[in-house]
């Protein structure tokens, strides 16, 4: 299981996110920011890389941790995958996402929605 620590973040990416998951939650009464993935080992990253091509499931990721590592196989991570809770319950709807996205962007983080050729809205990472 990767780490939902916000401590084995970058200090940068930890502090950014906390002021975008408070702005996002007071802008949105019933609406909360949780964390499901920071650190992920190479193991894990490969596990996932593995959906939809070899394991069942669709593609959640384009890195495989080996020839190109995820910013989440850093440690300190340089990622945060994130989830919206609407009245508790998780909701993957993308339309949750486009409304969390803008406040992580504001913080000046690089937010997965923004990608053109793989999206990936519940994601945000430091720029390179």
């Amino acid at each position: 299981m990767p780490s939902v620590d916000l401590n084995a973040c970058e200090t940068d990416l930890r502090e950014k996110f906390l002021r975008a998951r408070r702005a996002y939650e007071q802008a949105n009464p019933g609406y909360l920011l949780r964390v499901t993935a920071t650190h992920r080992s190479v193991r894990e990253q490969q596990m996932l890389f593995a959906q939809g091509r070899t394991r069942p499931g669709r593609v959640v990721t384009m890195v495989d941790g080996v020839k190109q590592m995820s910013k989440h196989n850093y440690f300190p991570s340089r990622a945060i995958d994130y989830c919206v809770t609407v009245g508790g319950k998780v909701s993957w709807a993308e339309a949750e996402y486009e409304v969390a996205g803008p406040f992580m962007e504001a913080e000046g983080l690089v937010w997965g929605g923004s990608w053109t050729s793989f999206r990936d809205l519940p994601h945000v990472e430091l720029p390179a």
